[in-house]
């Protein structure tokens, strides 16, 4: 074996074509040269591994390759074979199963054939819980070696350079994760029930979230292994509430909720209470020995840390010197105290307690609200306690001061010794306009990556595909790539419109900017609306994108569409970002008629803007433009609309 490579670098076809006289020949003459082979009885993801590298070899060729069981084959007819999954040949050929571990994969050649064969479950091959290392391997070859880039869910998002030869080179190595669990979370639960009108038809809905899922896979979103967290403690309250009230936290001398109805944080440094959150995970089967961790939930409510008890504020630390600098004076947090120590030191005793019964057991916690800030007591954590880092403040774009004050808080997290997860919310941020922070965005995530990040977990992909596609193709491909420079992984998603890339490239750079200098405006704007970075964003969309600012956009792109004009395909991708161009500019425009931001607002006076919006929703909500769902759950709680609404019957297609 040549080692364990964890998805950091890249080879190009051109670089496996240098020396065709070895190696095995993929395609030949622009056809393909090689039959993909599995089991007699391959799983469902080996057996969609080979319809997936049989998809794209055909896009590359215009051909598509055979596909058969090894029974039906043989290596010694002269032919060239590629044997996917737990086939005899592999086994033959030395790939030892019973060492794989989950998502891995052996990528051998032997002569003339390939192996490409990994850790298979069973299961569906778009589940995140599926181990797919043969899929996932697939995957890799198609990078490597056919230069395949997926660009945003769908077949014009997928980008398969024409193909006259590919060899690949000898080859024996192993590619797996990096991180053990690569997450976005869907947002196909993100629409509005009191106005599905906004947002996709139900049978639209449906292949989007399909082909959103193939999408991700395709840039290997899993885990190693199944793992269950979130707000711990949601009905606490109700059911140890009037037994245990000392489990909760106390605020002006009461304990639980401060109103009737509220959410509680927890007396996280109550005794009793950690031995009930270990006592629930034994129940669940975690005190099971065995090699893989056992995860116990410890994460805080979705509250800020507010006990007023001695024991919680004894194990507090000094607040930082320049925390309040970085606290927005209007912030939930601002007026509550610092607390990250205490729930250090509380996952600390409560891994402690686990671990007696099972050395594996790991507790997770969030870095959150009013303790997502490092602790500054010293406080030493180990690798059995896993922090999902999630701040609750300073979206992108930020200040230079900002930026490098909130990456030394990740690098405080990993210091105490912990496995740190990136757990965000700040790709909820920008609706659905040409919101763009690529590179801040990849700084952030390579700083973490450099320091003890083991997983992410994003919340959530908005699927804003044609308005802010370089932040999403960088959000999913340095999950894989986390070691490549954010303008080489640029690069590759411009060089898939041709001969327009470089149009492309100023047309982005230039929103870039645009998000970038109006930082301190926006905060301003987003104050005087009343209006969150996340739910009610289309409340300020006529405000931070007035009409008169989509203008110099629109002429880059022409300017695009004019150098793709003799490339077709290139010229349907810049037509695809002229498209969200267009829907960025009408919500917008309905915002300014329909925002609850200003009480001038009826609907009466935004019904032809909203009816011009969703006139064009229906007529382009298969091109995967937007996630128009998404856009749908924000408009609901930013416009003056009608009540109830009746639902858009569906189109057909064709």
């Amino acid at each position: 074996m040549v080692g364990l490579l964890p998805w950091v670098g890249i080879s190009y076809p051109g670089k496996a074509n240098a020396k065709p006289a070895a190696g095995v020949m993929i395609i030949a003459d622009a056809k393909p040269a090689a039959t993909l082979v599995t089991s007699d009885q391959p799983t469902e993801s080996v057996q969609y591994a080979a319809e997936e590298l049989a998809w794209h070899i055909q896009k590359a060729t215009g051909l598509r390759p055979a596909i058969m069981t090894e029974k039906a084959v043989s290596p010694k007819r002269g032919n060239r074979l590629i044997f996917l999954g737990d086939t005899r040949f592999a086994r033959k050929a030395g790939v030892r199963f019973k060492t794989l571990t989950p998502e891995t994969c052996v990528i051998r050649s032997v002569g003339r054939h390939l192996c490409i064969a990994g850790f298979d479950s069973p299961g569906n091959p778009l589940d995140t819980d599926t181990s797919a290392g043969t899929l996932f391997g697939a995957y890799e070859f198609l990078e490597r070696y056919l230069a395949v880039r997926w660009l945003w869910p769908g077949e014009l998002g997928t980008f398969v350079p024409k193909a006259k030869s590919v060899v690949v080179p000898p080859v024996d190595y192993i590619v797996a994760p990096q991180f053990m669990q690569r997450h976005v979370r869907s947002g196909a639960k993100m629409t509005s029930e009191a106005h599905p009108e906004l947002g996709f038809t139900a049978a639209a809905a449906d292949e989007y979230k399909k082909a959103q899922a193939v999408f991700l896979r395709r840039h290997r979103m899993g885990r190693r292994q199944p793992m269950s967290y979130g707000h711990a403690f949601v009905k606490w309250w109700e059911k140890y509430g009037a037994e245990h009230p000392e489990w909760f936290q106390l605020v002006n001398g009461k304990r639980g909720p401060i109103r009737i109805g509220k959410r509680s944080s927890m007396c996280i440094s109550n005794p009793g209470l950690r031995e009930e959150i270990v006592a629930q995970w034994r129940q669940h089967g975690g005190a099971q020995s065995g090699r893989l961790p056992s995860f116990v939930n410890a994460v805080e409510n979705d509250i800020p840390g507010q006990c007023e008890c001695a024991v919680c504020r004894a194990l507090d630390g000094p607040e930082p010197a320049d925390y309040r600098r970085f606290i927005s004076p209007k912030s939930k947090i601002a007026k509550l105290p610092f607390v990250s120590d205490r729930y250090a030191r509380s996952w600390l005793a409560i891994q402690q307690i686990a671990a007696k019964d099972n050395p594996n057991a790991t507790v997770v916690g969030y870095a959150y609200f009013n303790y997502f800030a490092s602790p500054t007591s010293g406080v030493k954590l180990n690798q059995n306690i896993l922090i999902g880092f999630c701040p609750s403040s300073l979206f992108y774009p930020r200040s230079d001061e900002e930026h490098e004050w909130m990456k030394r808080q990740w690098r405080g997290w990993a210091d105490t010794g912990a496995q740190v997860f990136m757990r965000t919310n700040y790709f909820l941020d920008g609706y659905c306009m040409p919101y763009i922070f690529a590179h801040q965005f990849a700084d952030d995530f390579q700083n973490a990556a450099r320091n003890r990040m083991v997983g992410t977990d994003f919340d959530s992909l908005t699927g804003q595909w044609a308005a802010q596609g370089p932040n999403l193709y960088l959000l999913v491909r340095l999950q894989t790539h986390p070691g490549m420079a954010a303008d080489a992984l640029l690069a590759e998603y411009y060089s898939a419109f041709g001969p327009a890339a470089d149009d492309v490239k100023a047309y982005f750079d230039r929103w870039e900017a645009y998000t970038s200098n109006g930082r301190s405006n926006r905060n301003d704007i987003f104050e005087t609306y009343r209006a969150s970075r996340w739910r009610s964003w289309a409340k300020t969309a006529q405000a931070v994108y007035p009409h008169q600012c989509f203008a110099s956009g629109e002429a880059l792109l022409a300017k695009a569409a004019s150098s793709a004009a003799a490339d077709p395909e290139a010229a349907e991708r810049v037509r695809f970002l002229q498209l969200g161009l267009e829907h960025a500019k009408l919500c917008s425009q309905a915002a300014g008629k329909l925002t609850l931001g200003d009480a001038s607002s009826t609907y009466e006076g935004g019904k032809a803007e909203l009816d011009a919006l969703l006139e064009f929703r229906r007529a382009h909500e298969r091109m995967w433009i937007s996630n128009m769902n998404h856009c749908a759950w924000v408009e609901s709680q930013s416009w003056i609309l009608p009540n109830p609404a009746a639902e858009t019957p569906d189109l057909d297609p064709d």
